[in-house]
């Protein structure tokens, strides 16, 4: 019995040192393992969430798409994007003040709403300032637009690049607008702007501040008789259906900003930093072309719809022009320096 017992004992210490062995042989193995495995698939994913207010199909939506696929490859897929347009997470101040919070990382703003965070960037919405499309690219891919870009960083936001909103023209549902005269009296719905405010009272209307979710209730009921609409909002909001008349007077440019959370950008890697602001300002270009691109499709739909559109060849420009003076004079000591910067850009 004491053999057999011992035999037993034996037995068992082999198994247990048979055991041991092999626990040893599994953690070597995942150590061999996890030696092996690129780098790229142990760096954490950075998770982006964006807020816009443009609906699917229009240069907002497109352009930012692509632009997010293009960081996305970029990165091997360590920056990922989740999207919420078509406003679903707000007006375009709350998405700002989000992305000040922290609550949001990432939207494309229009430049009338980030001039209340950032007052400077009012210069760029002066009324004709710009002598043409090319003259606002030069101006806002250039040093005056970077300048205006870095001050967003006072405000607790990053700017990246100033993408498009379009050209605003002139829309109402009283009669065609040719000149000045044509706009007296009318009651033209307006954003929160002194500059705005002051220069549609310069044009002789009855500026009416009004947040852009009641503009076409208001049309509607005559609350106010028109606004100012860059084609692609005016076609895509269904505006066009209380406002028939559309005159191509290019009051001002609108931009609209890519901006990111400063702290969120300042606490990636820096090939990653680099990525999204490289990208940001290349797509800047990409997207201002669908804008483009997509007018031309959207005026044919506006005609299509019983719009009647007066070409800027009908209008008296220079009469426009000359009505806004009092604009120019009454803020030059605030951004005059500015605008003769912007004015002498070839």
């Amino acid at each position: 019995m004491k053999g057999k017992h011992l035999l037993a004992v034996l037995f068992t210490a082999l198994c247990l040192m048979m055991l041991t062995a092999c626990g040893g042989t599994e953690k070597a193995s995942t150590k061999e393992a996890k030696a092996d495995t690129p780098a790229e698939e142990n760096k954490d994913v950075i998770k982006i969430k964006v807020g816009h207010i443009s609906p699917d199909g229009q240069a907002y939506a497109i352009g930012f798409e692509e632009y997010a696929n293009a960081v996305e490859e970029a990165t091997d897929g360590q920056v990922e994007f989740e999207i919420f347009g078509n406003g679903s997470l707000g007006g375009e101040r709350e998405l700002l003040e989000g992305i000040q919070l922290g609550t949001l990382d990432m939207s494309l703003i229009t430049t009338g709403v980030v001039t209340n965070f950032v007052p400077e960037v009012t210069v760029i919405e002066f009324p004709f300032l710009f002598r043409d499309l090319d003259h606002a690219y030069k101006t806002l891919d250039g040093e005056v637009g970077q300048e205006l870009l870095d001050k967003m960083s006072e405000a607790g936001f990053k700017g990246i690049a100033f993408w498009e909103n379009g050209q605003r023209h002139l829309a109402n549902s009283q009669h065609p607008i040719k000149t000045p005269d044509d706009l007296n009296g009318l009651k033209m719905r307006t954003i929160e702007s002194e500059l705005l405010l002051d220069t549609y009272s310069a044009l002789g209307t009855n500026a009416t501040p009004m947040a852009f979710p009641e503009v076409y209730s208001g049309l509607q009921q005559g609350v106010i008789d028109g606004s100012d609409f860059s084609t692609g909002v005016y076609w895509s909001t269904n505006v066009y259906e209380q406002s028939k008349y559309f005159s191509e007077v290019g009051l001002y440019y609108a931009s609209a900003t890519l901006v990111i959370n400063e702290e969120l950008l300042d606490s990636m890697p820096e090939d990653v930093q680099k990525v999204i602001l490289d990208l940001g300002k290349e797509y800047a270009q990409k997207q201002r072309q669908i804008s483009q691109d997509l007018e031309t499709e959207q005026k044919q739909n506006l005609l299509d719809n019983g719009v009647e559109i007066i070409n800027e060849e009908d209008l008296d420009i220079e009469a426009f022009r000359e009505k806004v003076q009092p604009v120019y004079e009454k803020h030059a000591e605030r951004y005059g320096s500015y605008i003769e910067r912007i004015q002498s850009v070839e």
